[in-house]
């Protein structure tokens, strides 16, 4: 990489983690920096970020379908001054068809070609993987249903950034907790003290026992409700997954979503519009379905395409932060 601008807010420390692939990695401190330096990124004209990693090449290894995740790489890349390189379906790669390359093959090939790699993959601990053998930094978009820390991390920051600080408030969790995104919501959210986190779960689906046990030993509440306005009435921000999942072990999930899911569980405008509700920060980290109907969109307190436009900034703030460790900045 070429002579890069440095952020006022970049720390000479090295005490980031080297990777971003497990949320559990990321502490407090860790994340405060990573949000100051993405707030920073969201204030500064196109020419100046462009100037941040000119020359930089991003490799994107997705193995399983993305829509957010990875365009918001790749313009997250386009905006730092970068380029990208990579597949957004193995099938089209020696890793999907006759051969079955080794993920930790391919890892090591495209990690040759770039500064950086975004790996989303079917399997739980694919990430680890990676990261044993990549020699670059890597970032997990998503691996199978162990954890998605960027997803994490753009939820936490956007409930931080509206509400001021989550220490001490009431956070809402909609969805299976044993999803990738649910997980990493909950890992990073507790490390800011929240005073209580509320779950709404489909029916099937219950609050993991680890999770009960990490909120009980940082003497935060925990609570299961039954229906959205029980939760909108509690909360005062709120994450949601859909309520229908696919199988995320597996590179794209054939079933469709039912046009029959129970109004306990919708967000809709009459909820959010109530007393309770006005003062209710809603995420959702799509794709979204009728838990969250568009008729909420023009309301203030819904970020679900802030959240989106926000994630950009957000993750080429990571890939800032992970470059930052291996590449010196020269500062004009």
């Amino acid at each position: 990489m070429t002579q890069q601008i440095q952020s006022p807010t970049r720390s000479a420390h090295t005490g980031l983690p080297q990777h971003a692939i497990a949320s559990g990695d990321w502490g407090s401190e860790q994340l405060l920096a990573l949000f100051t330096r993405a707030e920073w990124m969201m204030r500064q004209p196109r020419d100046h970020l462009a100037a941040i990693a000119p020359g930089a090449i991003v490799g994107t290894l997705f193995y399983q379908n993305s829509t957010r995740t990875r365009i918001s790489f790749e313009t997250a890349a386009c905006l730092l001054g970068a380029k990208y390189v990579g597949f957004a379906s193995a099938s089209t790669t020696r890793a999907g068809d006759f051969f079955k390359e080794s993920l930790t093959d391919t890892v090591q090939v495209i990690g040759s070609y770039a500064d950086l790699l975004v790996l989303r993959h079917v399997d739980d601990d694919a990430a680890e993987r990676a990261a044993e053998v990549s020699p670059v930094p890597v970032v997990n978009a998503g691996t199978g249903e162990s954890d998605h820390p960027t997803q994490g991390m753009l939820d936490v920051w956007m409930m931080t950034r509206t509400l001021g600080t989550i220490t001490g408030r009431r956070i809402g969790l909609i969805g299976d907790p044993n999803c990738r995104a649910i997980k990493a919501i909950f890992t990073m959210a507790v490390t800011f003290a929240p005073a209580e986190v509320v779950f709404l779960t489909p029916e099937d689906a219950h609050v993991l026992p680890e999770q009960r046990d990490r909120l009980r030993d940082l003497n935060i509440g925990c609570t299961t409700v039954d229906s959205a306005a029980d939760l909108i009435r509690r909360v005062d921000a709120t994450s949601m997954i859909p309520l229908e999942l696919p199988d995320f072990h597996v590179a794209t999930a054939g079933a469709t979503r039912s046009d029959d899911m129970p109004e306990r569980f919708k967000v809709t405008r009459r909820l959010l519009e109530s007393p309770a509700g006005r003062e209710t920060v809603v995420l959702h980290c799509g794709p979204r379905g009728e838990e969250l109907p568009p008729e909420v969109d023009d309301l203030p307190n819904v970020r679900y395409f802030d959240a989106v436009h926000s994630g950009v900034y957000l993750r080429a703030a990571l890939m800032d932060m992970l470059w930052s460790q291996r590449t010196p900045r020269v500062t004009p």
